[in-house]
């Protein structure tokens, strides 16, 4: 019954999943498939009526210019081109018959703008001065005809637009200019009217004709004739020259597209305005489609759903049934699908994912186990080279160890001397003694050593393949069928070296160079670290040698040889009975022979183990009057209060400034008493060491100051204050303050020193 509940859920599921994002999409697309219909009806029907209102813009100027044509044809009238105003007024009366299309009238102008003739007769007209309009002063600059805004005068019979031409005489001068005027709110008998009414774009809109001032020459509607429309947004854009379109809203607040262009040749601008809505009303029927095919759309795959969900879930099922099994580590399930499509193709597979998963698993098995016991291996080859600094126990313990995992029968390790030209052997195993005094010390240069050191990574030879002829009896003497060498490299540079050997030649994996490579590079590093510690014993030893050298030299030497001479003058003295000569010297002799005992005291406190790292700063300050101090007849107080938390660094350089201060103490101060403060708070530390010696001048310590640049050097590097005060007779004191610091700057600090 479980698995029957699960299909159920999963058909709902399935059914969910198909059903509610296949309506989702199909709404979506139905939408965008709407908006973007609107999107494209909008473009077409914008572009269209752009195209229009540009071509009929370009129709009504290729109209103007048969006017225009026909008053130049007249101008070439010699009549009409002389200065007499009767000769022009005969010679428009004669031409009256081309001039009726002009039902506004025609006028002459003088060069100066002053009418001199009308046609038909308009005796007002005549001598008024039209200088100061555009098309006149247009024609002034170009000789060429031109297209005036809407005109009126007082003497005109209605507000008029006229189109002007030069009159030019027969040697080309100016003399005149010829208007002809249309009348506005003329009827569409009107020759210029009847050509705009041509060019209407649309049936649900208008067409009309502005001039450069934005005012209408030309409306459908005659009241809207002469409105000044400049301050509309479609008018502005029309008079800038521009070609376009507007969404606006038009004169009676509709919804419109306004289309526009200029009229080429002329100042003028022609406008189309369409109803919005009557343009887009072809495209409102499409979303009734869209609907239904949004219907048929989810109903249709709800039932596709419905029929293939069994065909589905049966074989899911043995999916999720193999699935588990294979989860539970029984691999190589196999399951039987028989539907003939898709479901099959993954049935079969699944069925081979499941044997390569079985055969995949066992090999990563062993390989698992292969690299788990190369990281062993490799652990413990660094084990045994850190177990200690002894180059020859290093070499000795890896050595054991990889012949161990190698399975090989002997193996030999190498170091390469100071001069890095001689091969060194420190450990072998299973080699005959007369081989190791063979191979041991040995050239590095033309061995296998060196062969192996320019490749940086181990080596593997056949014995018929191995280079060095001479050493290759005693390999094949002792039945060596196959050497491995591996070098010991450090930051690229040879250190020393590995050589196995095994009875029989078997393939040598990639696994076992890496892992031979990876415990070279380890071994050498331990191989540099001993050589590096034992470089630093020696130079350690040799520098302590050197300062205690000098130390006997400086003081107990030279004491030693004042008491030779003070006990030979005693000597003399005595035996010429001048004793009391003989006693000075005896004296100044014990006076001696104490400071060299004090002396050889001091430098022997200091080659015994301090008790500093393992009982503190106090017992070792302590220890130090114990031994040195109060056995050379000097009486040594030590005084501490609070308690002692210092860094083992700030505890080792506070000792070595009181230690400095009180050899300085006691080689010169001559004092019977010296005290030693220790001051712990929280924050701060003070040391202060106090003498009742004989002092000395602290504004130049030419005598007393022995010691002082390092101790002050000392002070600086754990951030603190040093200040000695002295008087001549009357001792001196020696103070140290500084603040606390965490262990973790002792530690930057340290790290800093040995850089």
């Amino acid at each position: 019954m479980a698995p029957k509940r699960a299909h159920t859920r999963l058909r709902t599921r399935i059914l969910m999943w198909s059903f509610v994002p296949t309506t989702i999409i199909l709404l979506a697309v139905a939408v965008t498939i709407y908006f973007a219909y609107q999107r494209v009806t909008q473009d077409l029907v914008v572009g269209r009526n752009q195209q229009l209102v540009r071509l009929s813009a370009g129709e009504l100027s290729a109209n103007l210019s048969t006017y225009v044509n026909a008053l130049a044809s007249l101008t070439r009238t010699p009549d009409l081109y002389a200065d007499d105003p009767t000769l022009q007024s005969a010679a428009l009366m004669q031409a009256s018959n081309q001039l009726l299309i002009f039902d506004g009238g025609t006028l002459i102008l003088d060069r100066f703008g002053k009418v001199t003739a009308a046609q038909p007769d308009q005796p007002g007209l005549v001598g008024q001065d039209w200088s100061a309009r555009s098309f006149f002063r247009q024609i002034l600059r170009t000789d060429q005809p031109a297209f005036s805004d809407t005109l009126s005068a007082s003497r005109l019979d209605s507000a008029v637009v006229g189109i002007a031409v030069p009159i030019m005489n027969a040697q080309g001068e100016f003399r005149g200019t010829l208007v002809g005027m249309f009348r506005l709110r003329a009827s569409s008998a009107s020759a210029f009217y009847g050509g705009i009414v041509k060019l209407r774009l649309g049936g649900n809109g208008s067409t009309y004709l502005v001039d450069s001032a934005g005012r209408v020459i030309y409306h459908p509607d005659e009241r809207r004739i002469g409105t000044d429309l400049h301050t509309q947004p479609v008018v502005m854009q029309v008079l800038k020259g521009q070609v376009g379109y507007l969404r606006t809203r038009g004169l009676d607040n509709r919804d419109i597209l306004a289309t526009y262009a200029p009229v080429p040749g002329t100042p003028w601008g022609l406008i189309n305005e369409e109803d919005w809505a009557g343009l887009l009303a072809a495209s409102q029927g499409y979303g009734q489609f869209l609907s239904l095919l949004l219907g048929l759309g989810a109903i249709v795959p709800i039932i596709l759903v419905l029929l293939g969900v069994k065909r589905i879930t049966e074989p899911i099922a043995q999916f999720i049934a193999a699935a588990k099994e294979i989860a539970g580590g029984k691999y190589g399930q196999q399951i039987t699908v028989s539907t003939g499509d898709e479901l099959e193709e993954l049935g079969n597979q699944f069925n081979q994912m499941s044997i390569q998963l079985s055969e995949s698993y066992a090999q990563l098995e062993q390989r698992v186990a292969a690299r788990t016991r190369e990281l062993a291996t490799l652990n413990a080859i660094a084990a045994v080279a850190s177990r200690s600094l002894n180059l020859d126990q290093i070499l000795n313990n890896a050595l054991e160890k990889i012949l161990e995992v190698l399975g090989m029968q002997w193996g030999g390790a190498y170091a390469i001397d100071d001069e890095g030209a001689t091969l060194m052997l420190l450990a072998q195993h299973g080699l005959p003694q007369d081989f190791v005094d063979r191979i041991s010390p040995r050239p590095l240069k033309g061995s296998v050593v060196e062969e192996a050191a320019l490749t940086g990574h181990p080596r593997v030879w056949h014995i018929g393949d191995y280079p060095e002829v001479a050493l290759k009896p005693f390999l094949e003497r002792e039945g060596i069928d196959q050497v491995i060498g591996v070098p010991l490299m450090v930051k690229g540079r040879l250190v020393g070296a590995f050589m196995f050997g095994a009875l029989r030649a078997r393939p040598i994996s990639s696994e076992e160079l890496s892992l031979l490579d990876a415990s070279g590079q380890q071994i050498g590093i331990a191989v540099e670290n001993a050589r590096l510690y034992r470089q630093a014993e020696e130079t350690a030893a040799m520098a302590e040698r050197t300062r205690l050298a000098r130390e006997l030299h400086d003081s107990v030497t030279q004491s030693l040889y004042s008491v030779t001479l003070f006990a030979e003058a005693s000597a003399r003295l005595m035996a010429m009975n001048d004793y009391s000569n003989a006693a000075e010297n005896l004296r100044e002799l014990r006076d001696t022979a104490q400071e060299a005992l004090q002396e050889m005291r001091l430098l022997i406190f200091e080659l015994r183990p301090s008790a500093l790292e393992h009982q503190g700063l106090a017992a070792a300050l302590q220890a130090r009057l114990d031994a040195v101090e109060r056995r050379g007849g000097v009486r040594g107080e030590l005084h501490i209060a609070g308690e002692d938390h210092l860094s083992p660094l700030m505890q080792a350089e506070l000792y070595h400034i009181a230690q400095e201060a009180l050899n300085n103490t006691l080689k010169h101060a001559h004092t019977q008493r010296v005290d030693i403060y220790l001051l712990f708070s929280e924050t701060d530390v003070k040391l202060q060491i106090r003498d009742d010696g004989i002092g000395f001048n602290a504004a130049n310590p030419s005598r007393g100051g022995q010691g002082l640049a390092g101790m002050r050097e000392r002070a600086q590097r754990i951030g603190g204050d040093l200040s000695v005060e002295s008087t001549t007779g009357r001792g001196t004191t020696v103070t140290f303050q500084a603040q606390l610091r965490s262990q973790a700057e002792d530690q930057l600090l340290q790290e800093g020193d040995r850089t």
